[in-house]
């Protein structure tokens, strides 16, 4: 038997999308045999299409020289776009059974437009050319794919084929550009000291913020975000490094020529140089020398003679400022400034006003320089849209609802509703797992915000000195997968799961869970990138948790057919926790699932459950029932707990809080009366009353009811004090 795949019927989108119509039974069908599985005894087939040379890509043959199975670059195959990439990802064009390809931003039309995107949608045939194979390290096939028109017309029309290249061609190599080469190109990412676009697939750009624009630039995340359509000229190259410094500003071109002339001894110590406020810091203001990209430091201190109380209400982003140059370092690139208006009165002679004629007339330099302290924060750590979520929890601690509510309940009750209580062991190593957390996190941050990383060698110094911080390591993914490299961010994610020591579980398992978020997004088939590494993580980190991290992931994308398989194996694995057994539920729940199913599971639950859990989970399943819209199963169970243990204070009061959520007052104002009339001890009492005059006192309506609630509570006091005596 053989099968012919649809994506090997034709080359043709118009063809592929009639494929039931172009085949019927019986119809004999010509082709070529591409490949042989000797143990299902099936043949796969390619249509002997002039179009469409696509031959065989065999997933598990050793690359050869030039080609990968017969499949070679220039081969013109049939696709369907399997997802669009958020941002400027691009393309995943599936083009076999199991093997998808990708399109670069720049690869998708010939003419440089707005939103090269606007035009496809998931699910279409398109017409593709290979421009490149490859295997990365781990041994996945990559595939590079075309989707530009240039590049799938046929050699026999040259003539045409050859306009086209004139109009729409590509850089490929950074030998070809030369300084003042006009190009365009999209932005592909944008931070406050500038942005790289993407002239093609194989070569970026980098404009600083100062050859942005001709006017200053405030916010460059506003004014040039990414993928947006630029055009500018080069300022220089470097193929060595693999550099290319670009310019937006509308500049002549004999100013270009003069770009590389400028340098630190065009400045002496004494010179009075205007410029402007680029940045202001509670230390002191960053200025831009006019016409040039240098940078320098006005402390506080130098700001004025008298002592600047308030510098944010003195000094903006884009003022006008002139300065004196107190002290330049060449060496270490710093320029420090003083404003004092004694420095100019002092200064004001002829040699000065020509030396800063002469120094206006400086030309635009190659590169921004910029004073360093190990207290200047440049710019907060930009967060990736797609972002790689770390910590998992039950719908936002809706699990841990009940468990909070009873210990903090039960401590009220015990103590007399004292706010210094002592707390349980339990809820101290709670806290102080949390405060730890908290200060891990904070020095984190701030170890981001002492030298804040820009590129990829900036983390990579970071990460040297930290190399066991996760949220540094994920940072770092984040940038490389921002700049669209999403191989790098494997390798960084390979690189930080054999450096973080092993003792450092939690920081390994952040690790991992970013590691199958990035395969969730752009490994190919996801499914089963995400399978692989998710299973390589199991050997090495809890599998409870990472469990739970998959399932969110999951959730979160919505493969809800994903989640439900993987919960049917979490509930068996794990089948003694309580927490697995609620989020099958929660998820039965928010997939609209009816009373029998939910029924069922709960029954199931309680067979596999400890004894001394199944108060917790009926309690919890009680309360999901309560916030996922089935409130009448919720309340039939708590009446089903409190008919069993009806002086479980904390129950009842949790029980309260699910039908104060929902608001109905005479409901809840039933359920008070109820539980007010128990006969419990006075200090469990006194929480009740207290809980129920806080009700009322929150509706702020009826001070009649108010009353009412004093009342009745005055008169249990009276009621219990004769037995208080006796006793």
């Amino acid at each position: 038997m053989a099968h012919l795949f649809l994506l090997d019927s034709s080359s043709e989108p118009s063809e592929l999308k009639e494929f039931q119509q172009r085949f019927s039974v019986g119809q004999a069908v010509k082709g070529r045999v591409i490949s042989v599985n000797q143990e299902k005894r099936l043949l796969r087939l390619k249509a002997l299409d002039n179009q469409c040379t696509q031959p065989n890509i065999d997933e598990t043959q050793e690359p050869k020289s030039s080609v990968f199975g017969q499949t070679k670059q220039g081969d013109i195959i049939g696709g369907r776009v399997q997802k669009i990439l958020p941002g400027v990802g691009g393309l995943v064009v599936q083009i076999g059974p199991h093997l998808h390809g990708r399109v670069h931003y720049t690869e998708i039309v010939d003419s440089w437009v707005s939103e090269p995107l606007s035009g496809f949608h998931e699910g279409q045939f398109v017409k593709c050319k290979v421009l490149s194979v490859s295997r990365s390290s781990e041994g996945s096939l990559r595939v590079d794919l075309s989707l530009r028109s240039s590049n799938l017309i046929r050699d026999s029309n040259n003539s045409r084929l050859d306009d086209l290249e004139t109009c729409t061609s590509r850089i490929e190599k950074i030998k070809d550009l030369l300084p003042g080469t006009e190009i365009k190109g999209y932005v592909k990412n944008v931070n406050s000291k500038g942005c790289f676009i993407m002239l093609s697939r194989m070569v970026d750009a980098r404009i600083t913020l100062s050859n942005l624009s001709d006017e200053y630039v405030e916010n460059p995340q506003k004014d040039f975000p990414v993928g947006m359509l630029v055009h500018g000229r080069i300022l220089s190259t470097d193929p060595s490094s693999g550099r290319v410094e670009a310019s937006l500003r509308k500049t002549t071109g004999s100013k270009l020529e003069k770009l590389d002339d400028i340098s630190y001894s065009d400045l002496h110590v004494g010179d009075i140089v205007d410029g402007q406020v680029k940045r202001v810091e509670s230390f002191g203001l960053f200025v831009t020398i006019r016409r040039s990209e240098l940078v320098g430091l006005c402390h506080v201190s130098e700001l004025s003679d008298e002592p600047v109380v308030d510098i944010n209400s003195c000094y903006k982003a884009g003022d006008m400022v002139k300065a004196k140059i107190l002290k330049i370092d060449e060496t270490r690139h710093r320029v420090s400034l003083g404003m004092k208006k004694s420095y100019f009165d002092s200064d004001l002679t002829a040699d000065t006003n020509d030396d800063e004629s002469a120094l206006m007339d400086i030309s635009v330099a190659p590169q921004m320089v910029e004073y360093h302290n190990r207290n200047l924060v440049h710019r907060k750590a930009e967060p990736r849209a797609s972002v790689l979520p770390l910590q998992v929890s039950l719908d936002e601690s809706e699990g841990s609802d009940l468990e909070d509510n009873i210990s903090n309940t039960c401590l009220e009750i015990a103590n007399g509703t004292e706010a210094n209580a002592k707390k349980s062991d339990k809820q101290l190593k709670k806290e102080a797992r949390k405060q730890r957390e908290l200060e891990i996190s904070a020095m984190e941050e701030r170890a981001l915000q002492e030298d804040i990383p820009q590129t990829p060698d900036d983390f990579e110094k970071l990460v040297r000195s930290s190399p066991n911080s996760s949220f540094i390591w994920i940072k770092y993914m984040a940038t490389l997968l921002d700049l669209a490299d999403v191989e790098k961010a494997r390798a960084v994610a390979e690189r930080a799961l054999k450096t973080i020591i092993p003792r450092e579980e939690e920081e390994k398992l952040n690790v991992w869970v970013a590691y199958f978020n990035l395969e969730n997004e752009y490994g190919s088939p996801r499914e089963d990138a995400v399978k692989k590494v998710f299973q390589r993580a199991l050997q090495y980190c809890d599998p409870k948790k990472l469990h739970l991290a998959l399932l969110a992931m999951y959730e979160r994308t919505e493969q809800y057919e994903l989640a439900d398989e993987l919960l049917d194996r979490m509930t068996k694995r794990f089948k003694t926790s309580c927490k697995i057994w609620l989020c099958r539920i929660q998820f039965a729940l928010k997939q609209g699932k009816d009373v029998e199913y939910i029924k069922a599971i709960v029954n199931r639950a309680l067979l596999s459950l400890p004894h001394r859990k199944r108060i917790k989970f009926l309690s919890q399943t009680a309360i999901l029932e309560f916030k996922c819209g089935v409130p009448e199963e919720g309340r039939s169970r708590f009446e089903l707990i409190l008919r069993e243990y009806p002086k479980r204070t904390d129950l009842w009061s949790v029980y309260l809080d699910q039908e104060i959520r929902l608001g109905d007052v005479e409901v809840i104002r039933a359920l008070f009366e109820r539980v007010t009339c128990l006969t419990l001890p006075p200090k469990k009492m006194q929480f009740l009353f207290k809980k129920y005059l806080n009700f009322e006192k929150s509706l702020g309506k009826d001070n009649e009811r108010i009353q009412l609630v004093q009342q009745k509570a005055i008169e249990y006091v009276q009621s219990s004090l004769p037995s208080q005596d006796n006793s």
